[in-house]
């Protein structure tokens, strides 16, 4: 038994042994062939942490390769192996092609998959610095390192990774925009990067964002940022930073001469922090644009801040949205664009800025001339509002030439003056729905019922037109289901000639829809109805205690305009 299997492998060996050497050739110039020499071949060394050669292969340039010489046969096979090339040779001869189409095997190019490329100092100390901590290195970072850009965000890096990307870094003069951002670095990344950051003088952008640094984490940044004197743009959002972080911020931007652009939005600063970020500004000369929109600065930090930007003489643009200035902040907003002029740009969206808000900025904004684009839309602003910002500009009282009013509804009126004031001056408008009304008042002023109590229009015409809750119901539902969408409630009163902003319909679903399911049955209609009844008697109890009864004064103008969109429309019908 064991003899025969001996030589059955014997006779397998002399087969293999006996190929012809051409096939043998043709068969290795056909294999992907990577030079061992590659400076990426050092990815796939067992000592860097992984064995793995999965990456991405570029066909960098052609070259041909002769033909491998085989090693000899051995002296009993050899006549044999003559034999067979022998036979083999006349039998090609009878099928070979002519000579005009014959190739040489030595003449077949080869395409090589990689050539290597000059490594560079920082890739070198890279792929050690991955070595020491027994980390998989990284091809996106190795390739970047000689970049100008390296972006690395979602990559879910961890502290070791940063830590061998921070130690490349420490002599690195080629990237200067590094976005890491969304990895949670927490404070334990961000002290091996501002460890670096305190070295390198060649990185000039910076992005942190979505990292959760927390308190540590802006400690940190702040201390780098003060001995680095080249990062001019730092992106510090959506950290979790909080009021008492900012002061190390504060610190900072007292002291710092270089940084140019700050982000801090999506953060978490409130009153504390808006008055730290004020005294900021009033030394800071240097920093041209500020981010802190989605944060909390409301009444003494907007005050604050607001006071803080009247005496600062560099800032161009600033973004405060979706914050809380309300009247207070934009009384003293309005105070800083009187006396301010260096800011180009303003962004005070979704602040709720009602009317008086507004006026409030207006006063300030006839004495400025430096600013170009005001961004104010996503506020409780009605059409007259928005009118009277229109007119100033009409007068030529400001620079603006972009004006931006998302959302805010407007009227014929509006639309007329805006195409006067298009011919003479260069100015973009953006606004929200343009509402349809007639000029139904004595006046020349139209009445618009654009309004922040959009539930009180619905029960006014509901009393006016001696209608139950249930024939109100029945009149607005078309689809006969019982409930009333917003389509629904939105045709219904455009068709008795009450037009709603999409503002004061959001307003009036949040009240009416209760339970959220985006219609409004016979139920929630009566919870509406009991808390308006109880709120107009609230209103004429306060009317009674005030002499001047500004309240029911507004309640009865409300009253009387819809009495007299009523009779139009009846008018309309007749005729």
């Amino acid at each position: 038994m064991t003899s025969s299997l001996t030589s059955h492998m014997q006779s397998t060996m002399q087969a293999l042994a006996l190929l012809p050497e051409k096939l043998r050739q043709r068969r290795r110039i056909r294999q992907r062939v990577l030079d061992p020499a590659s400076p990426r071949a050092a990815f796939a060394n067992p000592k860097y942490g992984s064995t793995s050669r999965n990456f991405i292969f570029r066909v960098m340039a052609q070259r041909k390769v002769a033909p491998a010489v085989e090693p000899s046969v051995s002296p009993p096979y050899q006549e044999m192996q003559e034999d067979k090339t022998e036979q083999t040779a006349e039998q090609e001869e009878t099928t070979s092609p002519s000579p005009t189409q014959r190739v040489s095997v030595s003449d077949i190019e080869v395409v090589d998959v990689y050539r290597p490329k000059p490594e560079t100092p920082c890739q070198k100390i890279y792929q050690r610095a991955c070595a020491k901590l027994q980390v998989l290195p990284s091809m996106s970072v190795y390739d970047h390192l000689p970049c100008s850009q390296m972006a690395l965000p979602h990559s879910g890096v961890g502290h070791d990774e940063v830590k061998a990307i921070a130690i490349a870094l420490v002599h690195n003069s080629s990237v200067h925009t590094l976005n890491i951002s969304d990895n949670r670095l927490g404070s334990t990344g961000t002290a091996f990067l501002t460890e670096a950051l305190r070295e390198n003088r060649s990185l000039a952008d910076l992005n942190l964002s979505h990292n959760a640094l927390g308190t540590e984490g802006a400690r940190l940044v702040a201390a780098a940022l003060l001995s680095n004197t080249s990062i001019v743009r730092v992106n510090l959002s959506s950290n979790n930073i909080q009021d008492n972080d900012i002061i190390c911020i504060s610190e900072m931007l007292q002291k710092n001469r270089t940084l140019r652009d700050l982000n801090l939005s999506h953060n978490h600063i409130c009153h504390v922090g808006g008055a730290l970020l004020g005294q900021a500004l009033v030394v800071n000369d240097t920093l041209r644009t500020l981010d802190v929109s989605w944060n909390h600065l409301r009444l003494q930090g907007a005050i604050a801040f607001c006071r803080g930007l009247a005496m600062n003489q560099g800032l161009t643009r600033l973004f405060i949205a979706w914050n809380g200035l309300a009247i207070e902040g934009c009384h003293e907003l309005g105070r800083a664009l009187s006396t301010n002029t260096h800011l180009v740009e303003l962004d005070v969206s979704a602040n709720r800025v009602n009317g008086v808000a507004c006026r409030n900025l207006l006063t300030g904004l006839r004495a400025n001339t430096s600013l170009r684009c005001l961004r104010i839309g996503t506020n409780p602003i009605t059409t007259e509002s928005a009118l009277s910002i229109l007119l100033m500009l009409a007068d030529g009282a400001t620079g603006l030439t972009e004006l931006d009013l998302a959302t805010v509804s407007v009227d014929s009126n509006f639309l007329a003056v805006l195409q006067k004031v298009q011919e003479k001056r260069p100015l973009a408008v953006t606004h929200g729905v343009p509402l349809r009304h007639d000029d139904i008042t004595p006046g020349t002023q139209p009445v618009v019922l654009d309004t922040d109590d959009p539930v009180t229009i619905l029960f006014e015409f509901m009393r006016q037109k001696n209608l139950r809750l249930i024939d109100l119901l029945h009149s607005l539902d078309k689809d006969n289901s019982e409930t009333l969408s917003r389509e629904e409630l939105r045709n219904g009163l455009l068709n008795i000639d009450i037009p709603l902003s999409s503002r004061s319909m959001d307003i009036l679903m949040n009240k009416l829809d209760l339970n959220r399911d985006g219609h409004v049955d016979y139920e929630e209609l009566t919870i509406g109805l009991k808390e308006y009844l109880r709120k107009t008697a609230r209103w004429k109890r306060k009317a009674e205690q005030n002499s001047d009864k500004p309240v029911v004064s507004r309640l009865q103008q409300l009253r009387k305009a819809i009495r007299m969109r009523i009779e139009a429309s009846q008018g309309r019908g007749s005729t």
